[in-house]
C-alpha cells in the first residue's frame, strides 16, 4: 500500500506539520509550474521508477523545490538549508537529513554521475519531458515562461535554449535505466519540438545587462 497525504502519493508517513509547511511553500503565488502539481507528478514519477523509495529519495523530492526563486541561483542550496531546518524542527534524524541533502543537490542537473538514489530524484524530477501528452507539455513550458515574466522574450529564449541544448546534447537524459525506458525518446521529441518554437535569441552582446540567460527549466 502506498499511503496518500491530500494528493502526495508517499510510501512512507511523515509529520503532518512538515508536509504542510512544505506544501505551503509550492503554493506561493509567484509559482506556475514549480508548484503542488509538479510535486504531485515526482512523487507518482518516482514510484513508477521503484516501487518503494527510500526516506531520503521521497524527502528529497519534497524538499526540492521548497525554495523557488527564479531570479536566484542558489534556489538548490536553500532548499537543502530549508531542510534542515524544518527537519530538525520535526524531530527527522539526522542521518537522513544528511542523505537527504545531496540528493536535493543533484536536481541542479549538471549530468554528473550519481548514485542510484541521486538517479531517481533527478529522473522523477525531469520525468514530465517525457510525457506522451504533447498539450501537456506545451501547457508546462508556458507556465514556465510565466515565472519568468520579469525577463523579455529573447532573453527567456537564450535561457531555455541552453537548457534544451544541454538536454539534448547528453548521450542521455535521464539517469537510470528505467527512466530511459520510459521516458527517453519522448523527450528527445519534445525538447526538439520545443527547440524550434522558442523565439530566436538575441547575440549575447545585444543582451540587455540585467538580461543575463539562466538555465530556464
Amino acid at each position: 500500500m502506498v499511503p496518500v497525504m491530500g494528493n502526495l502519493v508517499l510510501s512512507h508517513s511523515w509529520p503532518a506539520p512538515l508536509i504542510s509547511t512544505v506544501t505551503a511553500r509550492y503554493e506561493e503565488p509567484h509559482r506556475h509550474y514549480h508548484t503542488v502539481l509538479h510535486l504531485e507528478a515526482c512523487l507518482r514519477a518516482v514510484h513508477v521508477l521503484t516501487q518503494m523509495p527510500p526516506r531520503e529519495v521521497e524527502l528529497a523530492l519534497l524538499f526540492h523545490d521548497a525554495v523557488y526563486d527564479p531570479s536566484a541561483a542558489n534556489n538548490e542550496q536553500a532548499s537543502v538549508e530549508l531542510l534542515f531546518e524544518e527537519g530538525r524542527r520535526a524531530w527527522l534524524d539526522d542521518a537522513l537529513l544528511q542523505r537527504t541533502a545531496p540528493l536535493i543537490l543533484a536536481t541542479k542537473h549538471l549530468g554528473d554521475e550519481m548514485p542510484e538514489e541521486a538517479g531517481w530524484v533527478v529522473d522523477a524530477d525531469l520525468s514530465i519531458l517525457g510525457t506522451e501528452d504533447q498539450e501537456k507539455f506545451e501547457l508546462d513550458e508556458q507556465q514556465v515562461r510565466r515565472e519568468y515574466a520579469f525577463v523579455d522574450d529573447h532573453v527567456f529564449a537564450a535561457g531555455r535554449a541552453n537548457f534544451v541544448r544541454g538536454m539534448l546534447e547528453r548521450d542521455t537524459i535521464f539517469a537510470t535505466r528505467r527512466g530511459r525506458l520510459l521516458w527517453e525518446k519522448n523527450a528527445r521529441r519534445n525538447l526538439r519540438r520545443s527547440a524550434l518554437l522558442l523565439p530566436k535569441p538575441l547575440p549575447c552582446g545585444s543582451l540587455p545587462r540585467h538580461g543575463k540567460p539562466h538555465r530556464y527549466v
